[in-house]
């Protein structure tokens, strides 16, 4: 057996895994204590997550305030084949990965939505902090047949506290990384009216980092970076059978990563700065025709202005001692100085996104039909100035648009067989026939103890300005920007699911799930090489003639007591193109290297979580969690290499103590994420690395505390 799965089988058998790895089905440390979750996301309807046709996975917000997650981007590492990859060395850009496929081939939603715009992808799983977040649904597979293009892999629906007394919290945090102290402060506040008819809440966080440079070559590998997050959220009750909700969010952020962090961003030999603002919100109605008929009509928006800089001097000499200084190189006003060309590589992007969503749900007898209509509009302006501020050149002013239209039928087939067709049409701008997206599910209730799913399921992306496309990469300081090829297509996904749940029937103390799954994709979208031209350093998007994920995912859970519980789960997706892709090639350059792969990079085959959680009392809750990392396979640019990294054992462990009586405690936090340090090794240095070259644990060895107080 390879080391690989034998790692993984490992995880199995220990018993120990994330409180959000099991699927179709509430985790946690009092997991018998619980109400059973109602969830929507898998068909757009409130259903028991132990009724829901569709496989969901829940994470709850005790699980995420157990592990004392601040940002959404630790949150989706808690569940079980969701993972978070690094993508950048210098500014930390990272992506979730979906059924073993890259982050652009889900969609996340807030609250139903789908707001993460191209732009607000390429940093956004950062800028959310986890006190928005009430619980996180998790749908794998296609799920374009109810939320249009992108959804290929799958959803992830981000679900916000519906608030139901006065009261709140504030807390104070902080986590140590190589001796530098990140902070965070983050708060919330919830009134609701006299009469119960209405509610608002307000919340806010401030998080501070410097940046960190880990191998000691004076180029950082942890971001310089201050966010700054406000928001509020409220609902009221137009009358017994209306109910308006509205939310709004503000993040403002300023990162840098690179070198000569004192020094502005021009006068550095690597730089990656990013100053964002981005809106989003919206407004929705809901409202009860009759006890058989219902509907909901939203609008919701997202707004980002951007100022960006990459590249810098590159290998230019910046220390007046050394014999190879050269002062000409850092005048900007000197011609075909280093300086001249950084003080030009400055950008300013706006990207603005409208949703308006409509629903109507009918239920006659056995059937629950909805039908439903969709309108998003997209527009990216992203012009390029210097250090001055000045426009140097109008990019183009892209703007997409879709309409999609859906139906489904949620078949109560018998008492123990339930049946979901669905199906939707899209009309995408850049798309010249429309595009069709049917669905089909059965769950199949074969004894008290065990439930059977299956599903066929599609999904399609279109060809239009992506997130990495917003997200320059640079190798050296010279910055590396994508193309589209002429011509280039849709992609298209089927994937075919098959899985089992199983809970002990005596007491439900023991529970496990399995799923296998196949993905292909037609069209699939491939990045070229790096090549040189004119214009500079670049790669195309074109299509390949195809690629198959296969995967195999399973979770066990064993509450061997009330204050004790064991979790588990682990991943295995092989990702392939059908013909090996050409990912390097120096030869127009005078090389004779040519590196080909069928492999998707920075794609592990194998992974898993594990965690023991303990409470003994109501004054302490303490874990501990594993979650391992698979090999994978990562191209160095420099070093014309196509590398396979090693294994990672991630091994964190914590404990809350609870303080005081009723609404009003404290919440003292302690504990160690990555207590053994595992992460990459061979990073590159210097000012001519290839930033792409990072992968596996984002963050090093930290002790973290916290301290809230709710009242």
């Amino acid at each position: 057996m390879p080391r690989s799965a034998a790692c993984a089988s490992l995880l199995l058998v220990l018993g120990t895994a994330g409180p959000g790895a099991a699927a179709a089905q509430d985790r946690g440390p009092v997991e018998l204590q619980r109400v059973e979750a109602v969830v929507s996301t898998a068909t757009r309807s409130e259903r028991l997550l132990s009724d829901v046709p569709i496989r969901t996975e829940v994470l709850r917000n005790e699980d995420i305030a157990l592990r004392a997650a601040t940002d959404f981007s630790r949150v989706a590492e808690l569940i079980n084949g969701l993972r978070v990859e690094s993508n950048c060395q210098n500014c930390n850009t990272s992506e979730m990965q979906l059924l073993g496929l890259g982050g652009a081939y889900n969609q996340l939603l807030f609250d139903g939505a789908p707001l993460m715009s191209t732009l607000g992808s390429v940093y956004g799983l950062e800028q959310i902090p986890a006190a928005f977040i009430n619980r996180v649904e998790v749908v794998k597979g296609g799920g374009s047949s109810l939320y249009g293009p992108g959804a290929v892999a799958g959803v992830v629906n981000l679900i916000p506290e519906q608030p139901v007394r006065n009261g709140g919290y504030v807390q104070l945090g902080t986590d140590v990384q190589k001796g530098e102290p990140a902070w965070s402060v983050d708060g919330r506040g919830d009134l609701i009216s006299e009469d119960g008819r209405g509610g608002l809440s307000l919340v806010g966080q401030w998080s501070r980092q410097d940046a960190l440079d880990f191998n000691g070559d004076g180029y950082s590998e942890i971001v310089d970076k201050d966010q700054k997050v406000a928001g509020a959220q409220g609902w009221y009750a137009l009358g017994d059978d209306t109910t308006l909700r509205a939310n709004y969010l503000f993040t403002d952020e300023t990162r840098r990563g690179g070198n000569r962090l004192d020094q502005p961003e021009w006068l550095a030999n690597i730089a990656e700065s990013l100053d964002t603002q981005y809106h989003r919100g919206g407004v929705h109605l809901d409202h009860i025709v009759s006890e058989d008929a219902d509907f909901t009509l939203g609008y919701s928006f997202a707004h980002i202005e951007r100022q960006s800089f990459y590249g810098g001097l590159g290998e230019v000499e910046t220390d007046p001692t050394s014999p190879d200084f050269d002062p000409a190189q850092l005048d900007p006003a000197v011609p075909g100085s280093a300086a001249g060309t950084a003080f030009d590589q400055y950008g300013y992007t706006v990207n603005p996104l409208h949703y308006l969503d409509t629903q109507f749900n009918l239920r006659r007898g056995a059937h629950a039909l909805a039908f439903g209509a969709q309108y998003r509009r997209e527009s990216v302006r992203d012009d390029r100035r210097n250090g001055a501020g000045e426009t140097l050149a109008r990019g183009e002013r892209e703007t997409f648009s879709n309409l999609g239209v859906f139906v489904q039928d949620e078949w109560t087939f018998s008492d123990r067989v339930d049946v979901v067709l669905g199906a939707r049409a899209d009309k995408h701008s850049a798309l010249g026939d429309a595009v069709l997206s049917p669905r089909v599910a059965l769950a199949w209730q074969a004894s008290d103890a065990l439930k059977v799913r299956a599903g066929i399921s599609t999904g399609f992306r279109a060809p239009e300005v992506f997130s990495e496309d917003l997200h320059v990469d640079t190798l050296g300081a010279e910055p590396v920007r994508i193309r589209n090829a002429d011509g280039l297509s849709e992609e298209r996904a089927t994937t075919m699911m098959f899985g089992v749940d199983w809970r002990s029937p005596v007491d439900g103390r023991l529970s496990w799930d399995a799923t296998a799954s196949l993905t292909d994709l037609r069209d699939t979208f491939v990045l070229s090489d790096i090549r040189q031209d004119a214009g500079g350093l670049y790669q195309v998007r074109g299509n390949a003639s195809g690629s198959q994920v296969a995967g195999f995912e399973t979770n066990l859970g064993w509450q061997a007591s009330d204050t004790l519980q064991l979790t588990t789960g682990m991943a295995w997706y092989r990702s392939q193109f059908d013909d090996a892709q050409v990912i390097f090639d120096d030869t127009a350059d005078g090389g004779d290297t040519v590196i080909a792969s069928r492999d998707y990079l920075k794609t592990p085959r194998w992974s898993g979580q594990a965690q023991l959680t303990w409470s003994p009392s109501p004054l302490l809750d303490a874990y501990v969690g594993l979650k391992y990392t698979g090999h994978m396979h990562v191209l160095n640019n420099n070093t014309a290499s196509l590398n396979r990294s090693g294994d990672f054992w991630v091994v964190d462990a914590g404990t809350t103590w609870h303080l005081g009586q009723g609404d009003r405690h404290w919440d003292l936090a302690v504990g160690v994420r990555n207590l053994f340090d595992q992460r990459q090794r061979d990073l590159e240095t210097g000012a001519g690395r290839d930033s792409d070259y990072v992968y596996g644990p984002r963050f090093a060895r930290s002790a973290y505390a916290s301290a809230r107080f709710n009242f």
